[in-house]
């Protein structure tokens, strides 16, 4: 039995999801894309908007990071298949990049790993950025981003214009991209607000319809709805993302690379020609301050044990080249 309070709150994500199909219409002349990464919150999202929109209205798509868990991936395509039967497009994202020769090439977190120069971390999440944020430019991507997940994420809203940064993001409630839309409609472009405006050049902006869901509300839709979710959940994950996140607790990292070995393999293996691309940058630009891992093993011990950025040595962030941060 879904709770009053839950049925506000389906009916606001329900509403949110349409407008955001009608702007989307209006202003980019293409359907809603629904990020799906595979975990519990992406498949209420993407229920919700089965029981809302129709198929020509909203596409789905996942972006490819090289390191979600084997159970995701196979959570992910079994979704797929079943959405394709229903007429609903659904791709995945390979992210690709031109290498020093000019020939494109897929992104992979190993290879990012290696031009980064620096382990991906809580402060320097490049992977996100270039695995996951830029895989819909102008277009208006559908997130399964909620409120309560971090206090990085409170304070913000269920319609945004994305920034640079989390930090330059603007974020508008559906009351008030109700009325904006409405008036853009009559009133000259001239008066359009910030949203609009975007909205109008085709910029990359978000839609988060269950913002204000918590986790008891999103597993209560679980059950109430019969959905399947990934496997990795009766397993005894409390979440579902790359293999080795930097957001993950030391005990959940463990837990993966228990049962994930050959993740735990890649990543030294990353570490160790990321320590040869680092020095070689080193030699190039004269620097003489030495770094003190041996190898690839020593980097991956420091980066599993350690929740804050505290380099070996005197080194800090400086020290390396490219620190791209989210």
């Amino acid at each position: 039995m879904i709770r009053a309070d839950l049925q506000e709150k389906i009916d606001k994500s329900v509403k949110s999801l349409k407008l955001a199909a009608e702007m989307s219409k209006e202003f980019y002349k293409a359907p809603l894309v629904i990020a799906y990464s595979g975990g519990k919150d992406s498949d209420v999202l993407l229920n919700l908007a089965e029981s809302c929109l129709t198929p020509d209205e909203f596409e789905v798509q996942h972006s490819l990071t090289t390191v979600d868990a084997p159970p995701t991936i196979k959570h992910i395509k079994k979704q797929f298949k079943r959405l394709e039967e229903k007429g609903i497009e659904a791709s995945i994202d390979y992210h690709e990049y031109e290498d020093e020769n000019g020939v494109k090439r897929r992104h992979t977190m190993w290879r990012l790993i290696e031009q980064k120069g620096i382990a991906p971390t809580r402060i320097a999440r490049y992977c996100c950025q270039v695995l996951k944020e830029s895989s819909t430019p102008n277009r208006i991507a559908v997130l399964g981003v909620r409120g309560g997940e971090s206090a990085k994420r409170a304070g913000r809203d269920i319609f945004g214009v994305r920034g640079g940064s989390y930090r330059k993001a603007t974020f508008f409630s559906l009351d008030h991209t109700e009325e904006v839309f409405e008036e853009s409609k009559s009133r000259d472009p001239v008066w359009d607000c910030k949203l609009i405006e975007i909205m109008r050049k085709k910029g990359d902006t978000v839609v988060s319809p269950i913002y204000e869901w918590s986790d008891e509300d999103i597993w209560n839709y679980i059950h109430e709805m019969g959905i399947e979710t990934n496997p990795l959940y009766q397993m005894g994950f409390k979440r579902v993302g790359c293999v080795g996140c930097p957001m993950a607790s030391y005990k959940g990292k463990m837990m993966e690379f228990e049962l994930f070995p050959t993740y735990k393999q890649a990543y030294i293996h990353a570490f160790d020609r990321m320590l040869k691309t680092l020095r070689e940058r080193q030699k190039k630009d004269g620097k003489r301050r030495e770094i003190e891992w041996k190898n690839g093993q020593e980097v991956f011990d420091w980066w599993i044990g350690k929740d804050k950025l505290q380099c070996k040595g005197q080194m800090t962030l400086e020290d390396f080249d490219d620190t791209d941060t989210t």
